[in-house]
């Protein structure tokens, strides 16, 4: 270790770019990790200790790198987890804490996560590991966020009762099974959402929110520790059960978890509840396409006018929005024209009103089936092609030419 930290000193500032203190490694972890560090130009394994160490030590260690990171010894049970705890609350947001364990299981991952983790390195330590693990650490602290490569749809109604949920786990279940899309339905009321309820699953211990809390970064291995999987293949993130589970949740935090999870699936589907909370705001941002949920009533209308004039106005894509009518039937007292002209806009999709097939399907979890020929069917049908026509492969520097990054202003 002598001869690193003579290097590290005599080194320009480019060259000391990512300093990593081990803490509790083993002999064999730490030899590993110096080998693999040093295939990273400017990161450097400063030292590992063996015994109690202080946030303030940390820092020091650390001072002379743009980029600190401490790798703990996740094999020692729950003083692993106090140390770690230890780290994340005593040092600034310069320093970030990996996990070393040879556990893979999800509840060790989540449990390192809460203890303020970022990474999870598996034993024996493997060369593509460590080096995303240090890539994700500089693009974390620039505010870059990883490419996307799937589409994130969210819908939202225009007021309680307009059956957005029910639309959001139809339609997810299409892309899944007819349009044979690999998609992932989240769940993003706070609390109490429907989607598991309706779709005849049980609940998860672990919430959409969950994940958004404890994530600095995630894999896809810990990913499915958070999924429900329907027998459609449909995935599903639940909501939280509890009334008041989380509060005062970081956007950036919503940000970066869609677009982990659009590097993961082909469509993300993200049911919200209607109006536009900052949580909502937050998701809006990272989408490709926002469906507005509308039914053929006045109240509903108004409601859609206030929102698309409101994002609008803070330049979130015109053509990126859809006007989705649901319960549309030709005796609505309402008409199509009526409707397209207060919105000032055309109707995108149309959902005929078959409200007593819908009631029984919820009532009995079991979604309705969308290989039957009828005219609902045939609406989803049409909702999903249209999505797949409307996004050939959006690149991440078209979503950030298009402004949706600074969108309704500076990350809190």
């Amino acid at each position: 270790m002598t001869d690193s930290k003579v290097t590290i000193r005599g080194s320009r500032s480019s060259e000391r770019r990512i300093g990593i203190l081990g803490i509790n490694l083993d002999p064999v972890s730490r030899e590993t990790l110096e080998t693999l560090v040093a295939q990273t130009p400017g990161a450097h394994v400063v030292d590992n200790v063996d015994r109690h160490v202080t946030p303030r030590e940390v820092m020091r260690l650390l001072e002379e790198f743009q980029h600190r990171v401490c790798v703990i010894n996740f094999d020692e049970g729950e003083e692993s987890a106090r140390t770690s705890q230890r780290i994340h609350d005593g040092c600034d947001s310069s320093i970030s804490i990996f996990a070393a364990s040879s556990d893979p299981h999800p509840d060790q991952i989540i449990a390192a996560m809460r203890a303020g983790c970022s990474e999870y390195l598996l034993k024996p330590f493997q060369a593509k590991q460590v080096t995303d693990a240090l890539s994700h650490i500089e693009a974390r602290q620039h505010g870059r966020m990883p490419g996307q490569k799937g589409h994130v749809v969210t819908l939202m109604g225009a007021k309680g009762g307009a059956g957005t949920t029910s639309l959001a786990l139809h339609l997810a279940l299409n892309l899944a099974q007819r349009q044979h899309q690999k998609c992932l339905l989240v769940d993003q009321h706070p609390a109490l959402g429907d989607l598991a309820l309706c779709l005849g699953m049980g609940r998860h211990q672990y919430s959409f929110y969950e994940l958004v809390h404890n994530m600095d970064r995630l894999d896809a291995d810990l990913l499915q520790g958070f999924l429900l999987q329907h027998p459609s293949g449909l995935h599903v993130l639940d909501s939280p059960e509890a009334i008041h589970a989380f509060s005062n949740t970081p956007s950036d935090a919503i940000e970066h978890t869609l677009a982990f999870l659009a590097e993961n699936y082909q469509f993300v589907l993200v049911d919200c509840p209607p109006g536009l909370s900052e949580d909502t705001c937050a998701v809006i941002r990272q989408s490709d396409r926002l469906a507005i949920i509308i039914t053929p009533e006045l109240p509903a209308i108004h409601n859609a006018i206030r929102s698309i004039q409101y994002l609008t106005s803070l330049h979130y894509p015109d053509d990126s929005i859809d006007i989705v009518l649901n319960r549309y039937s030709r005796k609505n007292p309402l008409s199509e024209r009526e409707i397209e002209s207060s919105l000032h806009r055309q109707i995108a999709v149309k959902i005929p009103n078959d409200y007593d097939l819908v009631v029984n399907a919820i009532n009995a979890g079991t979604p309705i089936d969308l290989d039957r020929k009828s005219e609902l069917a045939a609406a989803f049908d049409t909702w999903a092609d249209r999505l797949m026509a409307n996004e050939p492969g959006v690149e991440k520097a078209d979503k950030e030419s298009r402004g949706l990054f600074s969108l309704f202003g500076s990350k809190t």
